[in-house]
């Protein structure tokens, strides 16, 4: 019935989630139970498209149904309660829950009220898919840049990468710096922009497409849309968790790919970042100290509960011939894949930087350097990926 659904069960009582757990989970094998305290954290990196409400007490109920529907006006919930209370059945019902039990009574119901929303998704996709054309993205990807690491060449493949994703295919990318202080993807990209995240604060409760476009530089060679850093330590201290949640958050409605470089510290803003990101690509070089330094960012996301399970992939960069620690070395001291081996070529890259010129400047490019086309390579799968998820 249900085996390519995202079912996400909300509530407060271990014991009722696991019951609800149990009736469902042979029709629904992709499910996740979170508290009701998690939602807003939780509610749009999850992204499922059904989701079990159980009433939590008090107005919180409604609150929360009200902040699923806004952040994610496709999914469907069913609501679970006890109350028999009317005017809020009826409130529920204007609130936009797909259904609405009664424990315990109909809990029995609750396979066939979940047959009935797996079959309104799929009239609600197919409208969609012909509206479209026939075809559609869906929820953008948020893909957050990491590294425990300065100068292992991150800003360099966040930017690369958000160019050549906008050139070789029709996706909508935007890309995000949130190296605050002293900036980085300018540099790379050759754009200069006045505006900044900060500048989205007068409209953060209500943002929309146009307010981020308003803020965005255009790269003029792959027009990439860049939301570039305010390099300036001041205003890097206004920016906060807020600005990144409800940016990230609104941004999957607009862009297909939004592609967030992230400065090495642990700081409220980047742990925002990593905890939105439906992938995180930590990006390493193949040497001792880099390893090290990767089991240490390890233990600390540990600490955080930053979960990097099914979301973290290793980018090895700066691969030669000559390099001593190869793929299979890494692979034996953490268990995350590598997605992807960038070569060095430091001759025509770094003539690039020097030069201030992007390493992209047209789609089809007779003598590319090994890096841009590892970086082609890489963008290829991520398109496919896609694809593949959208025609299924």
């Amino acid at each position: 019935m249900g085996v390519d659904v995202k079912l996400l069960v909300v509530s407060e009582d271990e014991a009722h989630a696991e019951d609800v757990i149990s009736r469902v989970a042979n029709n629904f094998p992709q499910h996740l139970h979170i508290k009701a305290s998690e939602v807003r954290q939780e509610i749009a990196r999850l992204g499922p498209e059904l989701v079990i409400l159980q009433e939590p007490g008090g107005d919180l109920g409604l609150q929360l149904l009200h902040y699923i529907s806004n952040e994610l006006p496709d999914t469907l919930i069913i609501y679970l309660t006890e109350d028999r209370d009317p005017i809020k059945a009826r409130d529920v019902n204007r609130s936009g829950a797909f259904d609405i039990l009664f424990l315990p009574d109909e809990i029995t119901a609750l396979n066939d009220v979940l047959s009935r929303a797996v079959k309104a998704m799929s009239i609600q996709q197919k409208n969609k898919a012909k509206a479209a054309g026939g075809f559609t993205w869906g929820r953008g990807q948020v893909i957050s840049f990491y590294s425990g690491r300065g100068g292992g060449g991150r800003s360099l493949i966040a930017s690369t990468l958000a160019q050549t994703l906008q050139m070789d295919s029709n996706s909508s990318v935007l890309l995000v710096d949130l190296n605050l202080q002293y900036g980085g993807v300018e540099t790379f990209l050759d754009v200069d922009h006045e505006r900044s995240l900060f500048d989205l604060t007068p409209v953060l409760k209500e943002l929309n497409d146009n307010h981020i476009r308003n803020v965005t530089a255009i790269e003029p060679k792959s027009h990439v849309e860049v939301l570039v850093s305010p390099r300036d330590a001041e205003v890097a201290e206004r920016i906060t968790e807020e600005h990144v949640q409800r940016l990230l958050r609104t941004a999957r409605r607009y862009y297909d790919y939004i592609l967030v470089d992230l400065s090495t510290d642990m700081n409220p803003v980047n742990y925002s970042a990593l905890e939105e990101a439906d992938r995180i690509f930590y990006v390493m070089t193949p040497d001792s100290p880099a390893i090290r330094t990767f089991g240490h960012v390890m233990k600390l996301f540990s600490k955080l509960s930053i979960d990097p399970t099914d979301r973290l992939e290793i980018l090895l960069n700066r691969i030669h011939k000559d390099t001593e620690l190869k793929e299979k070395d890494v692979k034996q001291h953490f268990n995350y894949p590598i997605t992807a081996e960038l070569r060095e070529d430091a001759k025509r890259v770094q003539s690039a930087i020097n030069r201030g010129v992007p390493l992209r400047s047209a789609r089809k490019e007779k003598k590319s350097s090994p890096f841009v086309k590892d970086i082609q390579k890489l963008s290829s799968a991520l398109l496919q990926q896609q694809s593949n998820r959208s025609a299924s």
